[in-house]
């Protein structure tokens, strides 16, 4: 095909779209508006649907149980049944004294909706074999959609009654009448509750068994349904209905023949005692949370939901009396994370279209190009609409890792259609021939690009990575594939008809802007004159240095290669000891690739030493020490990149065996920053907009004495409220613990939380029996960035926490460990009672009995909710007394044998034992999990794996042992491992795909004659261009583990993401090159030349794409992420270290790579069709070649 005539049938079809400006004007407009109308109805989400684990957390409230309580007559209870259920992946149970919550992780393919309702059948099944005293269990999902919308607090005077019904009959109500909230749930109110308060003197003058009379009780106030009955045609509901109707019903209650409850005591609706208070910013306050539906969209809810908590605190009934204080909504983070990844996309689309700007030097050519950004990604947000997508930070972060990449075919078509043009054709041919030439190597570039990410959306197994590598690929993929379609269609229509002469206008003005533009030029110009100067002075010291240095060296090369062979050795001997020490304990062992590598390496360098040192100090002596040939006069700075570019082309083909030793010690150097670079698991960033600490009480206190600990830490922070620039603190305290936590209203860089959080633990007051640490209980640790955890497993909780405590101060004693602490640390020391068997069973007494007469009196009896007008309230028997709660009282306790009431201490024993605070479970064996906050994140591994070390010095009864399975190690190995295989068949398909495209045009002649020879020249001479290709991305993996060590950013599974997408996107450079390498050949260049004119013509949109995509990378990889969101900074510096390190490496490397292999592929195809000759033809070839290369021929 001639430059000016294009005959393909490619050619056509883009002949036919550039004739028809007018039909697809129309269609784009049409794509545009329909795709603008889907835009404005995308739904809006933080994170999309599904990205939490697929996970229930069942909570089990048992008031007045201890720990070991709760794990015999609850948890196990439950666990039985869940047991029972197909597709549980984990069962986890965590156990205190109060509550029980159970924790049920699912495999990734499960139906959640399914597995909603058979955990409530389980859970049904378990209630009648729970103790009574277990009140409404209550079942949370873990999917965003079930997240709380907004957090805020409420502030009250002392009237606490009226603040009460203030928040309830006025505050919720009216927030939960906002459209698209589901519920609003308030915490710190005290709900009314109906109680029994029996007189202890006079029970036991009635000689009454309690236990009787409360069974009773439980079992009268009820109701349910007896059937259906009819009467005279009509259906009616039979329900019978013994509920008690008011108070006063209740102290009528027959206790016997003669005596009712009001003979004993009286009935009263009270408040229910409050077990924690909160205090925000020294004013005591309610807490509140408020949830959305399903349907609505999450800003719209929590900006009506903020403005209708404004209107609130106006009014008259409200004013003065109540104080709103929102803490953060979704919507805001929302927002915050989008407009950050927004500002991140235009700052790099701007600066990607200025650099464009200064390529092509034509502003109607850029902004034809620029235009496409926008038009592609407004159709791919349309795709996610219609595809039942949300538009969340994920999607926006694939939108703006695409937005550098979105210019590539659009450059690549108007730079061919820009150089066809200045060589002669008009617009409209120049857009038709540059566009066909250029279509197969853009179509394969951007088929690359998308390819990489099947396996990581359809073939992972962690099903966190799956969803978030979906939400992130699939905008970028439809985009790569959008912009395609736009260069391919719609951007050749306009690019004929923006080429031609200039205005005479903007001549003017471009002769006048020239002598400034080659300012630039002519700076460089002089700085390269210097340069070279100083390099020949330098030239010929080093000649001089180097004669010098060898002729020491050479006499003693025997003994460096010794002396390199025994280093070599030792550190082979060394790896060995510490694979072996891991294998002993139960570590991780490093890996087996490095004494391979240092054996590779001792082999290099003897024959370096041994071989090439002569040689080189032969060619010193013989003079061969000229300086490179200078350059010539100043030129523009794209031109003299040309000249460089060809000239280091032609070296490299000159010098192909030099060339790849370059390019091999290049890439040696990536162990550098593989054994120095920062590792981090995949997970989300502490918060930034708020710190948190907790306070453990060594004894118990009271509200009151409980308060006024807490009250050290609050005056302590408000002396500093200035220093530290914080603007609100809550506090809330109960019994037996506190907690604090420090708000700012924006977010705070990661650096500055941690300083401070270093200083809050150097400096705040340490009161004695008080611990502190700095995250909640209910934090993650396999989450997170920051945290660490060490799991310890065993039979015998008792025994296993006894252990567990030894092993906290081996783990204190780790460098890089702060706060090491467990939830499951022994509790204050607790009365236990003993009973003596033969004693209870001589006195007629049931050992059960004694065990919940000693529950219901010290702690009340909860009895079947009691039914008040519109609502459940709860309905207890307890004594009037608090008598009870003294050793000595205890001891004197009665217990009702069935006819007369027994002392307790007459049958068993008050004693003080050590108690347990609280008990882990993971699937049916119990746990002690130490957690800890790592100092360094990016050491997160070697930190962990030293505190494994720490924990090998504990002796171990036999059948308990160290988890290793769940740590950061563990994780991480497990997701880079799931990457890793990703990555080679993200490869693999990408080699796949460019053999299948880069199949010669000539095969389908080749093919028709069927001979073996020419099958295989075929499959050879597709797998030479893809091969070469391919050797691209090993260089971008060297530039992006080499950026990420210089610029101190931690490697984790997202940056893992950038690795995957490059083996994508660097192909594109080297498939331009070999497309026009190809091209050239078959225009009849010699092979040589080919290469080295398609490395000058393919320069320019080589750079411009990879500058362009590069800078608009610099704003991701540079910003801070935002407040409980994705660090994209590894993922962006991967991408742009490792496009603009193959860049350079694919100019001069794919060519010798191409040239090798053309010669190797040469080299076959002779030896096969000599073989394939008949014998006697060979025989005769022989022959000949012998005579032509006689002396006398």
């Amino acid at each position: 095909m001639s430059d000016s005539t294009p005959a393909s049938s490619s050619a056509r079809m883009y002949e036919f779209f550039v004739r028809r400006p007018i039909a697809l004007t129309s269609l784009l407009v049409l794509l545009l508006v329909i795709s603008a109308i889907a835009f404005s109805r995308l739904p809006l989400q933080l994170l999309p649907s599904g990205l939490q684990q697929a996970r229930l957390t069942i909570f089990l409230p048992n008031p007045g149980a201890t720990a070991q309580e709760n794990e015999a007559r609850v948890a196990r209870v439950v666990e039985e049944q869940l047991r029972t259920l197909s597709g549980i992946e984990r069962v986890r149970s965590f156990i205190e004294a109060d509550m029980v919550r159970v924790r049920v992780n699912f495999d990734a393919n499960v139906d959640m909706d399914l597995a909603k309702a058979e955990v409530r059948d389980r859970l049904e099944r378990a209630r009648p074999l729970l103790p009574d005293t277990v009140e409404q269990i209550e079942m949370w999902s873990s999917d965003a959609d079930q997240m709380p919308i907004i957090w805020f607090g409420i502030l009250h005077g002392d009237d606490e009654d009226r603040s009460g019904w203030l928040v309830d009959r006025i505050v919720k109500p009216r927030l939960e009448a906002v459209s698209g909230v589901s519920r609003v749930e308030i915490f710190g109110v005290l709900d009314d509750s109906l109680r029994i308060l029996l007189d202890e003197q006079r029970v036991e003058a009635a000689q009454l068994d309690l236990g009787e009379l409360i069974r009773r009780l439980a079992a009268d106030n009820f109701a349910q349904p007896l059937g259906e009955i009819e009467d005279g045609g009509r259906r009616f509901l039979l329900r019978s209905d013994m509920r008690f109707a008011d108070p006063e019903q209740v102290a009528d209650y027959p206790v016997t023949d003669k005596l009712r409850i009001r003979d004993l005591g009286e009935v009263v609706k009270v408040k229910s005692v409050r077990d924690q208070l909160t205090r925000i910013d020294d004013s005591y306050a309610y807490f509140a949370i408020a949830f959305k539906d399903s349907q609505s969209n999450v800003v719209d809810v929590s900006r009506a939901l903020k403005a209708r908590i404004e209107e609130l605190g106006k009014e008259p009934e409200v004013a003065g009396q109540l104080t709103f204080l929102p803490f953060g909504t979704q919507g805001e983070i929302i927002e915050a994370s989008l407009d950050q990844l927004k500002d991140s996309a235009l700052t790099g689309g701007g600066l990607a279209l200025l650099v464009l700007f200064i390529f092509l030097r034509r502003v109607r050519l850029t902004l034809c190009v620029a235009a496409g950004v926008p038009i592609s990604a407004l159709l791919a947000l349309a795709w996610e609409y219609f595809t039942g997508g949300s538009f969340n930070v994920l999607t926006m972060a694939g939108i703006t890792l695409g937005v550098g990449m979105l210019v590539d075919n659009a450059v690549v078509v108007v730079e061919n259609i820009s150089r066809l043009h200045k060589l002669g054709l008009d617009g409209r041919a120049a857009a038709i021939q540059g566009t066909s030439e250029i279509a197969l190597a853009v179509t394969l570039s951007t088929l690359t690009s998308v390819v990489v990410f099947l396996p990581l959306i359809f073939m992972t197994e962690q099903p966190m990575l799956r969803i978030m590598f979906a939400a992130l690929g699939v905008p970028l993929c439809s985009l790569q594939i959008f912009s395609l379609l736009v260069a391919l269609i719609f951007l050749p229509v306009i690019a004929a008809r923006l080429q031609g002469p200039r205005p005479r206008w903007l001549e003017w003005i471009a002769s006048a802007i020239v002598p400034i533009a080659m300012i630039p030029a002519r700076v460089l110009h002089a700085l390269l004159w210097v340069l070279e100067r100083v390099r020949d002075l330098a030239w010929v010291a080093l000649a001089a240095a180097a004669r010098a240095l060898l002729a020491v060296v050479v006499p003693l090369r025997f003994a460096l290669v010794l002396a390199l062979w025994g280093a070599a050795g030792w550190w082979s001997y060394e790896h060995w000891r510490d694979r072996a020490f891991a294998r002993e304990h139960g570590l991780p062992a490093p890996s087996q690739l490095f004494p391979v590598l240092a054996l590779a390496g001792a082999a290099l360098g003897t024959w370096i030493i041994g071989w090439q040192l002569t040689r080189w100090r032969a060619a010193l002596a013989a003079g061969r020490t000229a300086a490179p040939a200078s350059s010539g006069p100043a030129q523009p700075i794209l031109d003299l990149l040309d000249v460089w570019n060809r000239r280091v082309a032609g070296w490299a083909l000159a010098h192909r065996f030099a060339a790849f030793v370059i390019g091999l010690l290049a890439m040696l150097s990536i162990f550098l920053p593989m054994s120095r670079m920062a590792v981090t698991p995949f997970g989300e960033d502490s918060s930034t907009d708020y710190l948190e600490f907790d306070v453990e009480y060594a004894t118990k206190f009271d509200l009151q004495e409980s308060s006024e600990q807490m009250g050290v830490y609050e005056r302590w922070l408000l002396e500093r409220k200035a220093e530290f620039g914080f603007d609100h603190y809550a506090c809330n305290f109960s019994r037996d613990s506190g907690e604090i936590e420090i708000f700012w209203d924006e977010r705070q860089p990661p650096s500055q939380l941690d300083a401070l959080r270093d200083r809050l633990h150097r400096e705040l007051p340490r009161l004695p029996g008080h611990k502190i640490r700095f995250w909640g209980e209910d934090q993650d640790a396999g989450r997170s960035r920051t945290l660490t955890s060490f799991t310890l497993r065993g039979p015998e909780s008792t025994e296993l926490e006894r252990i567990g405590v030894r092993a906290i101060r081996l783990l204190e004693a780790v460098p890089g460990l702060q706060g090491v602490s467990s939830p499951l640390q022994a509790a204050p020391d607790q009365l236990r009672v003993v009973f003596d068997r033969e004693k209870a069973h001589g006195l007629d007494i049931d050992p059960r009995v004694a065990q919940e007469t000693i529950s219901w009196v010290l702690r009340g009896y909860p009895l079947p909710r009691y039914h008040d007008r519109d609502r459940e309230i709860p309905f207890l028997i307890e004594y009037d007394s608090t008598a009870t709660a003294g050793m000595e009282t205890l001891r004197d306790l009665a217990v009702f044998n069935g006819s007369s009431r027994v002392a307790l201490s007459a049958f068993a024993d008050v004693e003080v034992a050590r108690g347990t605070r609280a008990i882990f479970r993971e699937n049916g064996q119990t746990t002690f999990t130490i957690q800890a906050r790592v100092e360094d994140p990016t050491r997160m591994k070697e930190t962990q794996d030293a505190g494994l070390r720490a924990l090998a010095a504990l002796e171990l009864p036999r059948g308990y042992s160290i988890d290793t399975s769940e740590g950061a190690t563990q994780r991480q190995q497990d997701e880079f491992k799931e990457l890793g295989n990703a990555l080679m068949l993200s490869v693999a398909l990408v080699f796949l795909l460019m053999v299948v495209l880069f199949e010669s045009p000539l095969a389908e002649a080749r093919r028709a004659r069927a001979g073996l020879v020419d099958l295989v020249m075929i499959l050879c001479e597709a797998i030479v261009p893809a091969t070469s290709v391919l050797l691209t991305i090993p260089f971008a993996v060297l530039g992006s583990l080499w950026l990420l060590y210089l610029s101190g950013t931690a490697m984790d599974s997202i940056g893992y993401i950038g690795l995957i997408i490059l083996a994508g996107i660097v192909v594109n450079n080297g498939i331009v090159l070999v497309d026009c390498f190809h091209r050239l050949r078959e225009e009849g260049m010699e092979r040589t030349a080919a290469v080295i004119e398609g490395c000058g013509r393919r320069l320019r949109p080589i750079l411009m794409t990879a500058v362009t995509t590069v800078i608009g990378l610099i704003p991701m990889a540079t910003e801070e992420p935002a407040s409980n969101s994705l660090d994209y900074r590894a993922l962006a510096t991967c991408v742009a270290g490792g496009l603009a390190c193959s860049t350079l490496f694919a100019l001069w490397v794919v060519p010798v790579a191409y040239t090798l292999l053309d010669d190797a592929v040469a080299g076959l195809g002779r030896y096969l069709r000599w073989w394939t000759r008949p014998r006697g033809a060979r025989v005769d070839a022989v022959a000949d070649a012998a005579v032509a290369a006689s002396p006398t021929a």
